[in-house]
């Protein structure tokens, strides 16, 4: 026998309505993300499909206009009683996403037991079709999973709200901080519900700089998880600690990742290790090294990398996958590097409209790059690009001029000295802002990377 329903909270429903009620210039903006049938109260059902209703006749939602929309007995309590518990429980209006959010849980879980129930009471019924029972099934199923995705329709008019809201609370809309303030300047963070593609020739520093960035964006207190196809857990550590001891010495002086990574450390640098370890205690950093991994395996384990986040009062939003060429292809198209890359970037821009977190992909660049006098990458340099340059919102490279000047003979010195710990951050496609050049500081051996001044 399964338990009974325990997956209600009227006094959270309640919330959300009140909220509505106290601001009511938000309705329009979320109302499209919610159902009324994920409400368990018929009566919040009611009353949002009523409180929807008044603001798409272009009437103004108000206590006592809700007031006398009402009849006067709801069925036990009064609408004077209930309409002063809506004004009572209301809520800040920065809370109401992560309301929502738990709204719609509580209902999947509801419908997925109800959907369960029916087809344990008729699984053994010999007159019954058990496929047509099984592709039923599926298909409730998966209109639970489909709800995760946010709903993007509805009038001009809504749009327009949602439009001002986002120009009156810019603090809350803006991305988690990259860790350099340049960059921030540039792409106003990572931007949740964004697809990030970042890609460079071997060499240039991707590893460092999403390790770096990232490193400073979970120390400013939000969730990152960070894929890694190639690397190590030891390696990430490393890097982490290298980036992180480059703020306690001065160059030369401090220990680079390899020297980390292979136990080459007096005395005093092992000490150093414990300070870097203590320094990431408690810092929301999911990493997962494990290889080969599929979209849809990399899908599920952020999911659960989601669930931690929440369960400590957190949330996900910044993913890194390191790089697009190691992901897993599904096989639907063996053979066709063009599009395996398109099928993969189009998950991963699903994925970052599903968590609602910023998903950062690294990527390689084709050869051709090697063969101009300007190794400066441009878009068609993008390895099998395909759709990916549709698919992302923002399209980066990395670029370092002395890897190329040091395979050079007869480089002054001076221009050596100059370009060594240059990065530059060479912006291509920005869907929400302007294109260009950043210049960044860099210690590739330590695996750090700064504002350039």
């Amino acid at each position: 026998m399964l338990p009974e329903p325990r997956h209600t909270n009227t006094d959270l429903e309640i919330n959300i309505l009140g909220t509505f009620l106290e601001f009511p210039k938000l309705l329009p903006v979320f109302s499209s993300r919610i159902k009324s049938d994920w409400f368990s109260d018929d009566l919040c059902a009611r009353i949002f499909d009523i409180m929807v209703a008044t603001t798409q006749e272009g009437r103004e939602l108000t206590f006592f206009g809700l007031l006398n929309q009402l009849p006067e007995d709801l069925g036990g309590i009064s609408r004077n009683e209930f309409m002063a518990s809506l004004a009572a429980q209301s809520m800040p209006s920065t809370t109401l996403s992560d309301l929502i959010h738990t709204l719609r849980d509580l209902w999947a879980r509801r419908k997925m037991r109800d959907d369960a129930l029916q087809v344990i009471e008729i699984a053994d019924d010999p007159n019954v079709d058990p496929f047509g029972v099984a592709t039923t099934a599926v298909a409730e199923f998966g209109s639970i999973a489909a709800s995760q995705g946010t709903q993007e329709s509805g009038t001009l008019e809504q749009g327009f709200d949602a439009l001002l809201y986002s120009i009156d609370h810019q603090d809350e809309m803006r991305g988690a901080t990259t860790g350099i303030r340049a960059l921030d300047e540039k792409l106003n963070g990572y931007k949740r519900g964004s697809f990030y593609v970042i890609a460079g020739r071997p060499g240039m520093g991707k590893s460092a700089f999403v390790l770096s960035s990232l490193r400073r964006t979970a120390l400013a207190g939000h969730g990152v998880a960070f894929f890694s196809l190639e690397m190590s857990r030891q390696e990430i550590a490393a890097r982490i600690a290298s980036d992180a001891l480059y703020d306690r010495f001065s160059n030369p002086i401090a220990p680079n990742y390899s020297r980390i990574l292979n136990g080459k450390l007096s005395n005093g640098q092992a000490n150093e290790i414990l300070a870097a370890r203590d320094s990431v205690m408690g810092m929301p950093f999911f990493w997962d090294s494990s290889p080969s991994l599929s979209m849809a395996e990399i899908g599920g384990h952020a999911r659960e990398i989601k669930a931690q986040f929440e369960a400590a009062g957190r949330d996900l939003e910044v993913l890194c996958i390191d790089h697009l060429g190691l992901v897993k292809p599904t096989g639907h198209y063996r053979g066709n590097k063009v599009a395996e890359a398109s099928e993969i970037s189009g998950a991963a821009r699903a994925l970052a409209k599903e968590l609602d977190c910023c998903v950062v992909m690294l990527s390689q660049l084709s050869r051709q790059v090697e063969s101009r006098d300007d190794k400066r990458p441009t878009m068609s340099d993008l390895r099998w690009s395909g759709e990916i340059e549709q698919d992302a919102h923002v399209v980066a490279f990395l670029y370092r001029e002395y890897y190329y000047l040091q395979q050079k003979q007869d480089v002054a010195p001076e221009d050596l000295n100059d370009a060594l710990n240059s990065l530059e951050f060479l912006i291509r496609k920005n869907r929400n802002g302007e294109n260009g050049d950043v210049q960044l500081f860099c210690s590739i051996q330590h695996n750090a990377v700064r504002d350039a001044s």
